[in-house]
């Protein structure tokens, strides 16, 4: 009677199923202890005495339930629970290293991304200084011009003062009209390679613009294309997977019932 009493206090204490407690043969693998169990269980090894012990305590859990501190041999629960969290865990093992590529791939557009801004700016600051240096060309090249255009019409001037004196023409008009020419000459020569300089500074600046315009559409295109890797990769490392949320459950119900299942699947498969 007293022993009925103490096995109903420990049963109610049993757990995945194990409803009855059974006191095992001191010849069997239980030496004589007690187990909790389910009813089949129980039936198996009233039916089969130690044989039946040892079947069961091959195919059961093994736990020790964390209130009456005596062996559990629960079967269903194991097996659904171990098949569960196997899956779970192996889903999570290779989700998670997707997870970390996914991430990788975040951090190399990122960085591309940044690189790209990077040569933009670059390319801003590139045109801008090569456009100023055909400026100041241009500016230094048609002072030039100018001066030396000044020093022709003076030198035409002293000669054709030269040529007055010595001739005594200067009442015929014969030199004025050989200033006049010599004046236009000059002008028109000088009109000539004025236009020639600007003409040259717009094939400069055109092919600076040329370039600018093909090297932004380059870089243009290169940051759209690290922009759709980054979203797609930002996508996939918050993507939700089978076992992404298992291993703090199964760290959970370890910690409850002392199985060390997360334990156990790491040894066997994380490698």
């Amino acid at each position: 009677m007293r022993n009925t009493i103490a096995n109903n206090h420990l049963s109610k204490h049993g757990r995945f199923g194990d409803t009855e407690m059974y006191k095992t043969s001191p010849s069997g693998p239980g030496k004589g202890k007690e187990w909790h169990v389910n009813k089949e269980e129980k039936s198996l090894m009233n039916m089969y005495g130690v044989e039946g012990e040892k079947l069961v305590d091959a195919v059961g859990s093994g736990t020790i339930n964390p209130k009456t501190g005596k062996e559990e041999k629960w079967i269903q629960a194991a097996i659904a629970l171990g098949s569960l969290a196997l899956g779970a865990y192996k889903s999570y093992k290779s989700g998670s290293t997707q997870g970390t590529a996914a991430k990788s791939k975040v951090s190399t557009a990122e960085s591309g991304i940044a690189s790209t801004e990077e040569a933009q700016q670059k390319l801003e600051e590139s045109i801008g200084a090569k456009k100023e240096v055909f400026q100041l060309e241009f500016q230094k090249a048609n002072q030039d011009l100018s001066r030396q255009a000044g020093y022709a019409s003076e030198k035409s001037r002293e000669q054709h003062d030269t040529l007055e004196s010595k001739t005594g023409m200067a009442t015929s008009g014969t030199v004025t009209r050989s200033e006049e020419k010599s004046k236009k000459r000059l002008s028109d020569e000088s009109k000539s390679k004025t236009e020639d300089l600007i003409s040259q500074l717009g094939r400069n600046m055109g092919g600076i613009m040329e370039e600018y315009e093909s090297e932004k559409s380059r870089l243009k295109s290169q940051k759209e294309k690290f922009q759709r890797e980054l979203d797609l990769a930002e996508d996939q490392s918050k993507s939700w997977y089978l076992g992404k949320y298992a291993v703090k459950g199964m760290a959970e119900f370890d910690k409850k019932s002392g199985i060390n299942l997360y334990g156990r699947l790491n040894s066997m498969f994380g490698g």
